[in-house]
């Protein structure tokens, strides 16, 4: 019928690079929507959002990584372990220039910088100009956004991360309002995008994470002395998942999730088939 959902709607599905949590999201992403990959610092963020990019190199499609934290020639070296095609990868590079004391001109960091493959970032960082700085701003990234998906057409976008973006790029502005508009923003181009969130606490609300299709869980805490780490589907709209929290390891190729044990706090773990 007319009004009835596309006959593949309920059946497409990105995959994100990793096996395991394709399993727990129940094939993998649905495309066009953006996600979240929520989590305190080192729990690997980053390493399962380039997971997703470098899956879509494999399957031939275009990918884009939006930096705005880790300068492209470290993440080249601390993720060098992700394969081939890491290194089709296109990246831009949207970290703001170290300030200036003395007055200096600023351009819009949308006509300054390009995006290019990983495999040709050189191994030392961008040095600042010294006699010209860039301005980076939502409108900014996403004019680039909107210029690069026109020309390239690219399909899978990752935002590194949202947290940076609303710092430095969201001042003297509503951030919720900003994070909410952006969002939108990355639902008209109809790509499938993953924003990465800088959270250590777990239960604290944002607008982000009420409005984005999806929010993939990265837990940390400590028993017996040692890190535990541990994922889960918080939300995914329009698809079954997994509910249950498992343990992972962060390796050189990715994460390596653990689908046979769950875990929880109280440090009881079990098998799945159990």
């Amino acid at each position: 019928m007319a009004n009835d959902p596309p006959a593949d709607a309920a059946t497409a599905r990105v995959s994100t690079g990793n096996r395991s949590l394709d399993a727990m999201l129940d094939g993998g992403l649905l495309p066009g929507r953006p996600y979240l990959i929520v989590g305190p610092s080192g729990t690997g963020k980053t390493t399962l959002a380039l997971e997703f990019l470098c899956e879509g190199t494999r399957r031939g499609e275009r990918a884009l990584l939006v930096t705005l934290e880790e300068p492209p020639n470290e993440c080249r070296f601390n993720h060098r372990g992700l394969g081939p095609e890491f290194a089709r990868v296109d990246v831009f590079d949207a970290i703001p220039d170290v300030m200036h004391y003395e007055h200096v001109p600023f351009r819009d960091i949308a006509t300054v910088r390009l995006t290019r493959p990983f495999g040709r970032i050189p191994w030392v960082i961008r040095r600042t100009p010294e006699l010209t700085g860039v301005e980076v701003s939502v409108a900014a990234l996403e004019q680039m956004l909107r210029s690069e998906l026109a020309r390239t057409g690219y399909s899978r976008v990752v935002i590194d991360s949202l947290t940076a973006l609303q710092y430095f790029c969201m001042k003297g502005i509503d951030e919720d309002g900003g994070a909410q508009s952006f969002l939108r923003f990355l639902s008209d181009l109809g790509v499938t995008a993953i924003l990465t969130v800088e959270s250590p606490a777990e239960d604290v609300a944002s607008t982000e994470r009420v409005l984005a299709r999806g929010e993939i869980r990265l837990f940390r805490w400590e028993r017996n002395g040692a890190n535990v780490r541990a994922i889960g589907i918080e939300k995914f709209r329009g698809s079954a998942h997994d509910v249950q929290l498992h343990p992972y390891r962060i390796g050189p190729s990715g994460l390596d999730i653990d689908l046979g044990l769950t875990i929880s706090r109280r440090g009881v773990t079990r098998s799945r088939s159990g």
